[in-house]
């Protein structure tokens, strides 16, 4: 069995797109459905504040608040793009950041996500990328509650796009506050599948997969895992190549796919076909995993009128299944 400690959450972004879908509705229906935590996702946070006409602390209390009645925790604050190794000014993005560590705070949260840089003209220089990242994590102890970065390899990543490399910048960055955020789409999308494939799939997959997860299990210290995200994925009728809707010459299939057809693990009903058996034993049994996972899930029905309800009903089955895997 999962241990009983796992906490269930789930990203506002995840419970709907359409202009309709107010983060009030979201954080009801996360906790109407069993939810334990949120992933507060900044677009959301500020629509709130300008539809409040407040300022983004003032909004964050307020949401802190009603999180608090919702008995709902809010998992991390995120997410903090392009921020090690860009073109821009590092006091400026220092600055930026210092704005978050402020927001998050107000908001009552520990964490702040960080995704690996997906800009093109993003440094490589690992010497760079680690100090920046250092001057991040130690902003982020100054002046107040001690606030945590979870660093997330994402799988269209210009230079950090595994998970081996997210936990080889952050042994560097050596700092207590400054961890993991691991994904199934981003590892499983990464060295499995592929969307360009009419089978979906990348030669060799079934190997690099197990590979990837004996890598896990051997080399990944529990302590440096902040919180975990589970999604699936839909499979394509036809490959993501021109002529697809999905299709964009100016970026990574993997990132047009996750915003196209980003799925709840197993629901199968919507195409999901990602192999999760052995990634989620692992994750949530074998390694002995105690704090939140998070549903993050991307689709393009998330557009339409169909509501925070209906996606927050749609996790919490896929929870149920996740566990009925792991018995």
């Amino acid at each position: 069995m999962a241990s009983t400690q796992i906490k269930l959450g789930i990203a506002t972004i995840s419970l709907g797109w359409h202009s309709s879908h107010t983060l009030e509705q979201k954080l009801k229906s996360a906790s109407d459905n069993g939810y334990e935590g949120v992933e507060m996702v900044y677009s959301d946070l500020q629509k709130y504040a300008e539809s409040h006409n407040l300022s983004m602390i003032d909004a964050s209390r307020q949401i802190r608040d009603f999180c608090t009645e919702l008995k709902l925790g809010i998992i991390c604050l995120c997410a903090f793009t392009e921020f090690e190794g860009s073109s821009k000014r590092l006091d400026e993005r220092l600055e930026k950041a210092k704005n978050w560590v402020n927001i998050a705070r107000a908001l009552g949260t520990d964490t702040i996500q960080v995704p690996s840089n997906e800009a093109p003209n993003c440094s490589g220089d690992e010497s760079i990328i680690v100090s920046e990242l250092q001057q991040l994590a130690d902003l982020g102890k100054q002046c107040g509650t001690v606030i945590k970065f979870a660093y997330e390899a994402l799988a269209w990543g210009v230079h950090v796009a595994l998970w081996e490399d997210s936990l080889r910048i952050v042994n560097m960055v050596n700092r207590d506050n400054f961890g993991l955020c691991l994904d199934t789409y981003h590892i499983l999308s990464r060295v499995w599948a592929d969307p360009r494939a009419p089978s979906g799939r990348a030669p060799g997959g079934d190997f690099a997969l197990r590979a990837s997860t004996e890598r896990f299990l051997k080399e990944c210290p529990l302590e440096k895992i902040f919180y975990l995200q589970l999604s699936d994925a839909e499979k394509q009728d036809k490959p993501i190549l021109p002529g697809h809707p999905a299709f964009d010459i100016n970026k990574d299939p993997t990132e047009t796919w996750c915003f196209h057809g980003r799925l709840f693990p197993y629901q199968t009903d919507m195409g999901a076909y990602f192999p999760l058996d052995d990634i989620l034993r692992a994750w949530l049994k074998e390694k002995g995993w105690s704090g939140y996972c998070s549903m993050e899930i991307f689709h393009r029905d998330m557009k339409e009128r169909l509501g925070p309800e209906f996606w927050a009903r749609e996790g919490a089955k896929s929870w149920k299944t996740v566990l009925s895997k792991l018995e």
